[in-house]
Order: C-alpha cells, then structure tokens, then sequence
C-alpha cells in the first residue's frame, strides 16, 4: 500500500491507513471529482504556458516488461508507425471528447484564462 512505502504519504495522512474504498469513494465523490477536473486544466495549462508540452502531443508507448522476453513482449518500431495516425486521431478525438466537452464546460463558472494569474499552493 502507497501510505506503507512512501514517507511523504504517510506524513500526508498523519500516519493512518485508509482502505483503498476510502481513497475511491473521495475520488468520486462530487467535490474531488470537481477538483480534480479543475487541477487537471490547470496543470494542462500551466504546462503549455512554460513550453513543456504543446497541443498535437502523442504520447506512445505499448512496451511490456516480462521475465521471459521474447519477441512478442515489446512494442515493434513498424507496428508503431503503421499505426501513428490511426492513434493520433483517436488520441484528439479523447481530447475533444474529455477534456472539451466535459472539463471545459464544468469550469465554464471560473474559466481560467492563464496559469500566470492562479496562486501557488
């Protein structure tokens, strides 16, 4: 468990363990989840304003790391080319639809026009 190995964790949430149904029932509730979004489209932003990451970024990785590898266990450099714009098309379609369409609309109340303007936590 996170709170058992990480020592930052564990100061975090004063040395108790909370059950993972705990963690998930936070998560979902309607202010994390809220809050959440809200983290999400300011990180995003921040992130774009300081250069580090830019609209058309595609992230691709399929490797799998296994104690008997063999050929079947990666990722092959053709399979990910034939593939690359199949996947970027998926990938701005999850854009639109996630990020667009629901975080967007949500935040609508308190849009967020830059990064520069937030207070730093």
């Amino acid at each position: 468990m996170m709170l058992d190995e990480n020592l930052p964790m564990r100061w975090l949430a004063h040395d108790y363990t909370y059950s993972y149904h705990t963690i998930n029932n936070f998560r979902r509730s309607q202010h994390a989840s809220k809050l959440i979004k809200h983290a999400f489209v300011y990180f995003t932003m921040a992130l774009k304003d300081h250069g580090l990451i830019q609209n058309d970024a595609v992230f691709i990785d399929g490797t799998k790391v296994e104690a008997d590898a063999n050929k079947y266990s990666f990722t092959w450099r053709r399979a990910v080319e034939k593939y690359h714009a199949k996947l970027r098309e998926k990938t701005s379609k999850l854009y639109e639809e996630l990020v667009e369409k629901q975080v967007v609309q949500e935040m609508a109340p308190e849009l967020v026009t830059s990064a520069e303007g937030m207070e730093v936590m």
